[in-house]
Parts: C-alpha cells; sequence; structure tokens
C-alpha cells in the first residue's frame, strides 16, 4: 500500500522536475548523445537530481533506478522487491524539437509490478497519477483533480495511438489488417509516455510498440492503466509484462490496452504471423 503521503510528496518531487526542465527549455539549451547515441540535455540531469534527491529523502531504504544514472548489476537487483523506476525526461526528441509533448515519469515497482505511477506533463502543468492498489487514477491539474477510466466499450472504432517518430512497417500492417476486418481505425501520433496516458484518460485504446524501448519509458504509465481500469501493457503473446527479470532493462515489443487484452493477442498474431 502506498500512503497518501508518499504519494503527495512524489507529486511534489515531479513538479520541482517540472521547474528544472522549464527552466531550460526556455532558454538556448545544446544537445549532447550518450554511449548510445540517446540524446541527452541539462534538462535531463537536472531533473533526475531533483527526482532521485526527493526520492532518496522521501524512502531512503527504497533502491532508485534512473535513465540517468549507472544502472546496478542485476546480481544486486534481483533481489529487491520494490524499488523507484524514473525517467527524468521522457521524449528527449521531443524536448529537442520543442514540441512540448514531453513528460517526467515516476514509478514504483514491486514484485515485478509497478503500483504506483505519476507522469508528468510540464509543459501543461498537468499530471497524471495512478495507484494501482487503492484502484485510484487521476489528472491533476493545477488544483482541480478528474478521475481517469478508459473507455471499456465494445465499438468497432479503435483508436489507436502512436509515435511520432517510431512506427513501424509492422505497425501499418496491423492497422490495415484491422480495417480489414471491418475496424474503424482512428490514429493519434503524440509523443512520449502520454501515449498511454491517453489509454487511461479514455482518449485512446491501443498503442503498440515494436523496437527499443526501456523499463523506465513505459512503467509509470503501465501503473495509470490498471489504477485506472484498464488492462495495462502486455508481450505481443498476451503476457502481463513484468519488471527486473534480466540483466537488460529493454523491453520486448509489447501492446497497451484498455480491455480485453486476449482479443488483441490474437489480432496481433493474426495481422503479423
Amino acid at each position: 500500500m502506498v500512503s497518501e503521503a508518499i504519494l503527495t510528496e512524489v507529486i511534489k518531487i515531479v513538479r520541482r522536475a517540472h521547474d528544472e526542465i522549464l527552466d531550460v527549455y526556455q532558454s538556448d539549451f545544446s544537445i549532447a548523445f550518450k554511449a548510445d547515441n540517446t540524446p541527452v540535455t541539462d534538462a535531463d540531469k537536472r531533473a533526475n537530481e531533483v527526482i532521485v534527491e526527493g526520492l532518496k529523502s522521501l524512502t531512503p531504504t527504497v533502491p532508485i533506478i534512473s535513465e540517468e544514472e549507472p544502472i546496478p548489476p542485476y546480481q544486486r537487483r534481483r533481489s529487491w522487491q520494490r524499488y523507484w523506476i524514473v525517467d527524468p525526461l521522457d521524449g528527449t526528441r521531443e524536448f529537442s524539437n520543442r514540441s512540448d509533448e514531453f513528460t517526467v515519469n515516476v514509478a514504483l515497482v514491486n514484485d515485478g509490478v509497478p503500483i504506483l505511477g505519476v507522469v508528468g506533463v510540464p509543459v501543461e502543468g498537468t499530471i497524471y497519477v495512478g495507484d494501482v492498489v487503492a484502484q485510484r487514477a487521476s489528472l491533476h491539474v493545477g488544483q482541480q483533480t478528474t478521475p481517469l477510466q478508459p473507455v471499456m466499450d465494445s465499438s468497432k472504432l479503435i483508436r489507436v495511438v502512436q509515435s511520432r517518430f517510431n512506427t513501424s512497417k509492422l505497425n501499418h500492417k496491423i492497422l490495415n489488417f484491422l480495417r480489414v476486418e471491418g475496424y474503424e481505425v482512428e490514429t493519434i501520433s503524440v509523443g512520449s509516455s502520454l501515449k498511454m496516458c491517453l489509454i487511461a484518460q479514455g482518449k485512446a485504446d491501443l498503442f503498440i510498440r515494436f523496437g527499443p524501448t526501456h523499463e523506465w519509458d513505459i512503467a509509470a504509465a503501465h501503473a495509470i492503466i490498471c489504477a485506472a481500469g484498464g488492462s495495462g501493457i502486455h508481450l505481443l503473446d498476451g503476457a502481463p509484462r513484468v519488471y527486473n527479470t534480466s540483466e537488460s532493462t529493454l523491453n520486448p515489443s509489447f501492446f497497451a490496452c484498455a480491455r480485453d487484452p486476449a482479443t488483441w493477442t490474437q489480432l496481433i498474431s493474426q495481422s503479423i504471423p
């Protein structure tokens, strides 16, 4: 169980990260590249410092995995029951292109399952929150809090959210198959973990991702979808996504959905046999 006090403090930490990110965003910032050729800016580093220091102060005994910190070897973290996983700035490419579609992702994982997710959208000043144990998800805009709930109907309209930069030929093949099967397919392109937050918000039904992502990219939004009553994130064979099971933090191909993962597993397997 996550206490209300901890949740409140995590939201405050994410808001402080927003301030650091926006300070850089409003400047003439430079872009560097890490060893894996992914972009990084001062905003990533400053947000990371605020979040890591805040979480260490809040829960001193709970370890932290962050994209911007050295990843502990699996031999050490395999014994972790509970840990924080952080992406201080998800969507650095969107940040660099000034598209505004970047987020701050903080999740608490317990026994391989995200149980708390907080996703902040710095430019909008909004924060998505999901407490899986309490089965409560909400969108915080200023002092207003709105409950989140995915759409769970059986409509033939499928709203598929997709990346602006990483949509593959397999994604297009699946969309074409759905149309042949009689579904009306609407696509929504957006960056960062906002894609999955839209599912929790009832504004999208499905997100399918092929290609490399890391656990910190999806864990917070995973918790938010589940807390809102959605089906969460699954591997293409339908198995639920479980975290911290190997040396690598890379995700296999996966899909996130509002409802009925068994149906999506079947449709995806039929479209890309």
